[in-house]
């Protein structure tokens, strides 16, 4: 559980889908008209097609890693070169999975008013708050695995 919790937090933020639902569907909350709606709604379907060719990327890379594992690939220097090429074009991608995310939810609140935004935020802290604070104590948690069981 502990591991599960840090590797959460060492994984992407950027949701494989539905970048703008927590908008959507607190749409009367935050007081969104018909047109935010529906530019939410158009951002979030683009960000979700962007998203899901990033992450055939990176299965097709990771299915790529794991077969060479598997083959003792690690173990002789040119084979391995193969795959640490593989691992940091992994890390590229999820870097442009978070920077898709960060323009995509600047593009939508570009359609919102301040306080229209104040109130989008606080849905999203309220969604997001368990799970962080999860995270936050996991990271105090001791990490010293144990070596026997």
């Amino acid at each position: 559980m502990l591991s599960d919790l840090r590797a959460a937090g060492a994984a992407s933020l950027a949701p494989a889908a539905g970048l703008f639902l927590p908008e959507l569907h607190h749409r009367r909350d935050i007081g969104l008209d018909l047109v935010q709606v529906n530019a939410l709604a158009d951002l979030c379907h683009g960000y979700t097609q962007k998203r899901a060719k990033i992450n055939q990327q990176m299965t097709r890379l990771a299915g790529e890693l794991l077969a060479g594992i598997l083959a003792g690939k690690v173990c002789h220097d040119p084979a391995r070169q193969s795959l640490t090429a593989h691992a940091e074009t992994r890390g590229i991608l999820l870097a442009d999975a978070e920077n898709l995310m960060l323009a995509a939810l600047a593009d939508g609140y570009r359609h919102l008013s301040a306080e229209q935004i104040d109130r989008a935020l606080a849905v999203r802290r309220g969604q997001t708050s368990a799970g962080f604070d999860m995270i936050a104590d996991a990271m105090y948690m001791d990490e010293a695995a144990p070596t026997r069981l």
